[in-house]
């Protein structure tokens, strides 16, 4: 298991997480793994399906797949969410959450890529006042 942040900021990053979820219907998944085994976008997209993110019923969960030892970082948006986006959404919000890394700020810019995440996923899919917002993936953290 990789160790990028400490238990602390693990929690912070949760609570962002939970947060951002409040607000929308879609779903956020933080992923970690120590070493590439294919390219980040492969292995990104396996934990993406291993995480059974597609099973959402939006189809709006949107994975951050790190790899810090490797220096990748890959953010994967379910067909509901990608179809509302523009391309370079994914590309900005990577980079903001790379210039945070670059400053050693981890878990700020992961943080920082849950609320950009989140505010998009709330302008698509808000929560409804009225009904149950159903946490339908973990808010977790997840490792290789």
């Amino acid at each position: 298991m990789v160790k990028f942040l400490n238990p602390e900021e693990e929690q912070l990053v949760i609570q962002a997480i939970q947060q951002a979820e409040q607000q929308t219907t879609g779903e956020i998944r933080i992923h970690l793994q120590s070493k590439l085994r294919r390219t980040a976008w492969e292995d990104a997209l396996k934990v993406f399906n291993q995480l059974n993110m597609r099973n959402t019923e939006n189809r709006n969960a949107v994975l951050l797949f790190i790899a810090p030892n490797d220096h990748q970082l890959v953010i994967i948006g379910d067909q509901g969410i990608h179809n509302q986006v523009l391309s370079n959404f994914w590309i900005e919000v990577r980079d903001q959450v790379l210039d945070s890394f670059k400053r050693g700020e981890f878990a700020d810019g992961i943080c920082l890529g849950v609320r950009l995440i989140g505010e998009k996923l709330q302008a698509y899919f808000p929560a409804d006042a009225n009904q149950k917002n159903e946490n339908e993936l973990p808010d977790d953290i997840s490792y290789e």
